[in-house]
């Protein structure tokens, strides 16, 4: 990858996940699996791309002609924020700030009367967050990607300190301080919204799920990614309205002696570096 600037770069960023978002509505059939199953689906698309032989659940991709596009997709999205990270990381400040640009320009087309929302969520994974669009297109019925709008956010450290750093640099230089509701209160002012949640209860488990079965986590985070859908969807339709859905950074599942836990920090091909916002 030559050198790029800021715009193509965030260009670059967005399509790649669209197309990965697009690639899992079209072959993850949410009347077919049912929808733990496709959850499954997802993880285990993301866990093969990071490494081939790696599989979470015992279910091999690359048997599956449809599956292994998808797996592909998710493998060349994986590489692409891998090289943004390791040689443009000093502009990662910048590339945030591009992003939320492109969210306020698709905000702009949305008419005054519809209220906006935003949820910030410490440690939504990207498996998660295209969980839930996926199942938002489904159950809206919206067979393209108009009016949604999904981009990731690179957090190189992985943690939510980085991500603060990152959105509020000269702020949080001054202020030691500086909380996640801090941030909410400032995104929800920028993009013109009602209200904000800050949803914890990722980050929480995160610390909690150690040393268990890797069935105990994938169904512990698909049980509060389908809370957190619920939220959503309950915004949209009592209220009609847009919600633009953030998260600081993704976590990762690890293994050792034969039993899983969840971690969240940097390391090569981490999905813990990946936050995202998406705006549905």
């Amino acid at each position: 990858m030559f050198s790029m600037s800021i715009i193509k770069l965030t260009s670059l960023l967005v399509d790649k996940l669209q197309n990965l978002v697009d690639a899992f509505y079209h072959y993850v059939d949410l009347n077919h699996y049912n929808r733990v199953e496709a959850y499954k689906l997802i993880l285990e698309t993301f866990y093969q791309a990071i490494d081939y032989k790696q599989s979470l659940l015992g279910k091999d991709l690359r048997k599956d002609i449809r599956l292994l596009r998808m797996l592909d997709s998710a493998r060349k999205f994986l590489d692409t924020i891998t090289e943004v990270e390791e040689k443009y990381g000093a502009s990662v400040p910048a590339l945030v700030r591009e992003t939320f640009r492109r969210a306020r320009a698709v905000l702009a087309n949305v008419p005054e009367d519809i209220p906006r929302y935003v949820i910030i969520c410490d440690g939504l994974s990207i498996i998660d967050m295209i969980y839930i669009v996926t199942r938002l297109r489904k159950e809206l019925e919206k067979n393209s990607m108009k009016g949604f709008f999904v981009a990731p956010l690179i957090n190189p450290g992985g943690v939510t300190e980085t991500y603060k750093f990152i959105l509020e640099p000269h702020i949080y230089l001054y202020n030691g301080s500086l909380t996640l509701d801090d941030i909410a209160k400032n995104i929800t002012k920028q993009l013109l919204a009602k209200e904000y949640i800050v949803f914890r209860e990722y980050d929480r488990l995160l610390h909690q799920l150690k040393s268990v079965h890797v069935n105990t986590i994938v169904d512990t985070m698909f049980k509060l990614t389908s809370e957190l859908y619920n939220k959503i969807l309950h915004l949209k339709k009592e209220f009609h309205s847009v919600v633009v859905l953030i998260s600081d950074h993704g976590y990762d599942i690890v293994t050792g002696d034969g039993m899983y836990k969840i971690e969240h920090f940097w390391r090569p091909r981490s999905l813990s570096i990946i936050a995202s916002l998406a705006i549905v």
